[in-house]
């Protein structure tokens, strides 16, 4: 499954992207069909090490084949966002040569370094929302919640576009379970996936060997860089509302100008998606756009 290819011939958008932003996660890896286990009893013994290390490794062979691919397609600046978990899972050691990597906690804004010098927003190594039927570890900020945008269930992939879409940056590739590329292909028709294994249950696929897996990645994010131009930024049109419901009932304190619509769900109201998240997410609904 995937993007729809451009015969020869076509015209593409070679040389017209030279900056691409790479957010990226943990759970859309191939090989990788279990949680991260930094947050298990046994993840400071030996299983739980290695565990980790196992993950961290593939996770970090996926991020550099989509890297490569990038620079293959002749895009000159990549800044990849750890974004899984505490942001300290891409091995850096291990990354090649030329690329960025922003990570780390206390985050001021969750797409650290993003501005409208880039020409396309990439998703690599992505799950599905949660809900979603047979997504391997599928979810959405965490399990047990459920994220509307103006009415609309939307994932992690759907907010980080929306974020880039208010800079005018496109959603242009996704790589990951390929119920998380039916999803982004669903949003973003025209979109150029990569499928690295086929979630049969929560906590079950079918994988690629991360050989081919990283193959894919590298082929099929050369190919997106070069329709860039064919796809439109994903934008929430204004007034937006941000809707964050929970299985269990949100505490007494909530945000200062958040509405409690009930016990389980607060909402956001703004005049962009930018600042609708940053209020919920980090108390920040003045956070001005990035230049």
């Amino acid at each position: 499954m995937g993007g729809s290819y451009l015969e020869p011939g076509e015209e593409t958008c070679v040389g017209s992207v030279r900056s691409v932003y790479m957010f990226t996660d943990l759970e859309g890896v191939a090989g990788i069909d279990d949680w991260d286990p930094r947050h298990r009893d046994d993840a400071a013994q030996a299983r739980g090490v290695y565990d980790r290390a196992e993950m961290q490794r593939l996770f970090t062979g996926e991020i550099n084949a989509a890297a490569q691919g990038l620079f293959d397609a002749g895009v000159e600046e990549v800044l990849i966002n750890d974004a899984h978990g505490a942001g300290r899972t891409i091995l850096v050691e291990e990354l090649i040569s030329g690329v960025k990597i922003a990570r780390g906690v206390n985050r001021p804004y969750w797409l650290l370094g993003i501005s409208p010098r880039f020409g396309a927003l990439v998703h690599v190594s992505m799950h599905s929302m949660g809900g979603t039927p047979d997504g391997c570890l599928c979810h959405t900020m965490s399990r047990g919640y459920i994220y509307r945008a103006n009415g609309k269930e939307v994932g992690e992939m759907e907010m980080a576009a929306y974020l880039a879409g208010d800079l005018g940056i496109p959603w242009v590739f996704t790589s990951g379970d390929a119920h998380a590329c039916c999803e982004a292909e669903a949003w973003v028709p025209g979109m150029v996936t990569a499928p690295v294994k086929e979630g049969l249950d929560l906590n079950c696929a079918i994988h690629l060997a991360p050989v081919d897996a990283r193959q894919l990645i590298r082929e099929r994010i050369a190919e997106a860089v070069r329709k860039a131009c064919e796809i439109k930024p994903l934008v929430l049109p204004g007034p937006c509302v941000l809707e964050v419901q929970k299985v269990e009932p949100w505490p007494a304190q909530i945000r200062e100008g958040a509405e409690r619509v009930d016990a389980f769900t607060l909402r956001y109201a703004g005049d962009s998606f930018w600042q609708v998240f940053h209020h919920h997410v980090y108390g920040k609904p003045d956070l001005p756009l990035p230049e």
